[in-house]
């Protein structure tokens, strides 16, 4: 109350609205921030397979073409040339100048790079005369140079006969060598002089009607063929030659070993005569199943269709050096009439691409396809990372607040824990790259590289026994008596089995290092010395330990001292405590720690660039056979994805679309790992009836 008998006011600061209104704004502005960025990623990730209109743009100087419109935008032309538009303003097609008066263009994805070179094109509105929607016209997308725009205009199966030398009538080279809507015979002769009559039909009378009709099951049986001849390819021959480099390593590695002298003549002979038998019958084989596949390319190659470029005439080829034989049934991936399509057609095609992009390869630099082995190499890498770090990180918490006397070492530790979690990736990269890749790596592949002297080893050896015994007894003395507090004796004989334990310890791995009776797994061939998916997830591991150590040391610091002395009250041992009390009560926080550093370490770019993530995986680290895991291979990520796509390809306006549909799976497969691990963490703080996470 104020002198004069009047009540005050309290001021805004000492009821904090000001600071509520700041810290709310602030939270706001983080959600905005988060759901711009997921619309964004959504929106452009879920409209990227939409089945567009195909356009048949005829310009104002007469040439015309297909295109499937992307996007416009306003540009500044020369000055001349903007004069003149704003001068025709009037004369001008709507929207071919924007509310400033600058002229738009349209880019256009045009497809067809071995007639037009340029999958894309920019047009100025004001130039165009008139755009119509061709139902007849098509975009057929490839397993090879993308896209092509055209009108179907025939199917072409071809029937070979061979005939003899001399036959009647005489075979006299090629006799018509136009592709038209009609049916007709040719006449070639093959490279050995041996006739052969091959004859063209074409399923195209007077109209496109019939090609529509027949198209889709000649294509549904090419694409059967072309299946069939992929997993031939690459299952079958795939297995053959992995046998046959598995054989060919087998082999070397005895040459290796005997040549090092731990392999007798006797059984150097006997690893070759076992080479020979077995590469005879894997190369049998894979005669067989070559004349196999080139039957069934043979038949393949008889089912082409002429697909026709209306803009300059071409046709869509067989392969870029042939352009005037038509392009094959099993080449095309999809063809999709999008003018002929209703909102339900649209639908399937659209389904249709969003399966093939999360269950097929990629194809076309990365650009087109799909991401399966890049979803793959993530999720596996992922469960790796945490199948490594979890345990790791738990068991060094667990010391540092359970076991570790508290004191100045575990106080640094702690520190450089902390200080570990702020060092940037990259660096982590370069470790892994080169401790793990070319030190341990190699290592596993070849032995060491300057193995001590047998005396030397059994000397080294004799001393890490010495060592040991010495840190026992001296730990032993170290104990205080029952009853007599703890003094400076015992602090010195702590600290000095702690590095005798140490010293033992380092004389052990540096035994191992040098051993001499270790001449490597692989020495036929680098397997573990390079980059690979085992080195990549150790790495992510350590960047993501500090993460996981904190959480979890936080999490049993939460455990109510109670609960410990009831249990040491019923008589449990330090570790049945430890095991049955304060483990049960901190596994949410340790979930916790894990759900971080699944999202951390999914999301890391930088140091997978240098220990395993690569542009093109052939083959997937695992496989349905023996030894089914391949942990020593490189793999696809969808992080490096979305950067090598996004800033590497060729093409950056057909990569444009796979970055969002890559970025939106990317914070899918996250969200999904971290709600499995949320979900498994909200089981056991049931199980054990709350927690302090």
């Amino acid at each position: 109350m104020s002198a004069g008998g009047r009540l005050r006011r309290t001021p805004l600061a000492v009821r904090g609205e000001p600071m509520l209104w700041l810290t709310g704004m602030a939270l706001t502005a983080s959600i905005a921030m988060i759901l711009a960025l997921l619309a964004a990623v959504l929106t452009n990730g879920f409209a990227t397979f939409w089945p567009r209109d195909i356009h048949e743009v005829r310009l104002a100087d007469g040439s015309r073409f297909l295109g499937v419109p992307t996007r416009e935008e306003p540009y500044t032309p020369a000055p001349a040339r903007l004069a003149d538009l704003r001068a025709r303003a009037g004369e001008l097609p709507p929207g071919a100048l924007d509310e400033d008066g600058l002229p738009v263009r349209r880019l256009y994805r045009v497809g067809n790079k071995e007639a037009t070179g340029q999958p894309f094109r920019w047009v100025d509105l004001a130039s165009i005369e008139s755009v119509a929607l061709p139902t007849d016209a098509a975009l057929f997308e490839r397993t090879a140079w993308g896209v092509w725009l055209g009108v179907p205009e025939a199917i072409l199966i071809k029937e070979e006969k061979t005939l003899p030398a001399g036959a009647d009538p005489p075979l006299t080279g090629e006799v018509r060598t136009e592709w038209g809507p009609r049916r007709f015979e040719r006449e070639v002769l093959d490279r050995d002089g041996e006739g052969v009559r091959v004859v063209e039909r074409v399923w195209l009378a007077e109209t496109t009607d019939q090609t529509w009709a027949l198209l889709p099951e000649l294509h549904a049986d090419a694409a059967d063929r072309r299946a069939e001849l992929y997993r031939l390819s690459k299952r079958d021959v795939g297995r053959i030659n992995a046998e046959l480099e598995s054989a060919r390593l087998a082999l070397r590695t005895a040459q290796i070993r005997h040549d090092r002298g731990s392999v007798s003549d006797e059984a150097l002979e006997r690893a070759g005569a076992r080479f020979e038998r077995d590469s005879a019958a894997l190369q049998a084989e894979y005669d067989e199943l070559l004349a196999v596949i080139r039957e069934k390319e043979r038949l393949d190659d008889r089912f082409r269709i002429v697909v026709r470029d209306p803009g300059t005439g071409a046709i869509a080829p067989r392969a870029q050096t042939e352009p005037d034989e038509p392009m094959r049934l099993s080449q095309i991936v999809r063809v999709v009439r999008a003018n002929a399509l209703g909102a339900g057609g649209r639908l399937g095609v659209y389904l249709d691409r969003w399966w093939e992009f999360v269950s097929a390869d990629p194809r076309e630099a990365n650009t087109e396809g799909g991401v399966f082995p890049v979803i793959f190499g993530t999720v596996m890498m992922t469960v790796l990372l945490s199948i490594v770090v979890v345990p790791l990180g738990v068991i060094a918490a667990l010391y540092l607040r359970e076991y570790a006397r508290q004191g100045v070492a575990v106080s640094v530790v702690r520190i450089a824990i902390n200080n570990l979690a702020g060092v940037p990736s990259i660096v982590y990269g370069v470790f892994g790259l080169g401790f793990f890749c070319y030190t341990l790596g190699a290592w596993v592949d070849n032995g060491p590289t300057n193995p001590w002297p047998l005396g030397l080893w059994i000397l080294g050896g004799a001393g890490t026994a010495l060592l040991a015994v010495a840190a026992a007894v001296i730990g032993r003395l170290a104990r205080p008596r029952p009853g007599r507090p703890t003094g400076a004796r015992d602090r010195a004989l702590s600290w000095a089995t702690a590095l005798v334990w140490l010293a033992a310890l380092g004389l052990a791995v540096t035994l191992i290092a040098y051993s001499p009776f270790f001449g490597g797994f692989f020495p036929a061939r680098t397997t573990f010395g390079t980059k690979g998916i085992l080195w990549s997830a150790l790495t992510l591991a350590l960047l993501t330990l500090p993460v996981v150590v904190v959480a979890t040391e936080e999490a049993i610091s939460a455990v109510p001292g109670s609960l410990r002395q009831g249990s040491y009250g019923c008589g449990a041992s330090k570790w049945q405590t430890v095991r049955r009390i304060i483990l049960p009560s901190a596994m949410p926080g340790v979930m916790t720690g894990m759900i971080l550093a699944i999202a951390r370490g999914a999301g890391e770019v930088a140091p997978l660039m240098l220990v395993g993530a690569v542009k093109l995986a052939p083959e997937l680290p695992f496989e349905p056979r023996f030894p089914y895991l391949h942990l020593e291979r490189s793999f696809m990520h969808l992080g490096f994805h979305i950067y090598d796509v996004g800033f590497q390809s060729p093409d950056s306006e057909a990569a444009r679309p796979v970055v969002w549909t890559t970025t939106f799976l990317l914070i899918l497969i996250v969200v999904t790992l971290n709600l499995a691990a949320i979900s498994l963490r909200a089981r056991m703080r049931r199980r054990a009836g709350g927690g302090a996470f």
